[in-house]
């Protein structure tokens, strides 16, 4: 049986409140060990944008915490996104607020992995020695984002599968990678164990503070083994 070890960490750093949010959760179901895995970036240039972030993490929770039967699937979380994006956006419009979050979810059951993502979050996987990046940032020559959830009563979700092997996730909002080295962040993952997790988390959010990272940084690690 599959089983997975993580932890994670969010700190709002120099910005006057943290809009991340972090999702770090597993649950049997029907006999099989499931792992879900968010990290929400509210929008800083919007006036409300923690309200989308939390919103997304609280929905996603609820619904992972729900689920009785063994249709814990991509394709089901991927749905529960768009409804949660729908969610955002009406209530947002009937409050008058001004609202957004990125996000980046992870899904891991038996034998492989989901992917669903909005926004310029990431989330990174190391195996054999390598660092792939899983996500693609939805984000115009401008700079401005292209996809997010609350803003649009529609949006774009980036899907994907891959097969689970022995490996790190590691998920984080832009205040993580924007001043990352990548050998940096190759070498820690590496080292990164069971019991060095908190360790490897700090060690990465103070490199790029030391680096002038002001932003809020949010990110996580989830180890999978059989």
């Amino acid at each position: 049986m599959w089983t997975y070890s993580y932890d994670g960490i969010s700190l709002q750093n120099q910005r006057a409140v943290n809009m991340d949010s972090l999702l770090l959760k597993t649950r049997m179901i029907q006999g099989r060990n499931f792992c879900i895995a968010v990290v929400c970036d509210g929008v800083g240039s919007m006036r409300d944008g923690q309200f989308a972030a939390v919103t997304a993490v609280t929905l996603l929770n609820h619904w992972f915490s729900q689920i009785e039967d063994d249709c814990v699937c991509g394709p089901c979380l991927r749905e529960q996104v768009l409804k949660v994006n729908r969610a955002i956006y009406e209530e947002a419009q009937n409050r008058r607020l001004q609202t957004a979050t990125t996000l980046s979810a992870l899904l891991i059951g038996p034998e492989k992995y989901s992917v669903v993502h909005a926004g310029d979050s990431r989330i990174y996987c190391y195996q054999d020695g390598k660092v792939t990046t899983l996500t693609q940032d939805h984000v115009s020559a401008a700079g401005k984002l292209t996809s997010c959830l609350g803003r649009w009563p529609e949006t774009q979700i980036l899907y994907q599968e891959g097969s689970l092997g022995r490996c790190l996730f590691l998920l984080c909002s832009d205040g993580l990678y924007k001043r990352m080295d990548a050998g940096l962040l190759q070498r820690e993952l590496k080292r990164a164990g069971h019991r060095q997790f908190r360790k490897t988390l700090e060690r990465l959010s103070q490199y790029v503070i030391a680096q002038g990272e002001k932003d809020n940084i949010s990110l996580a690690l989830v180890k999978c083994e059989n």
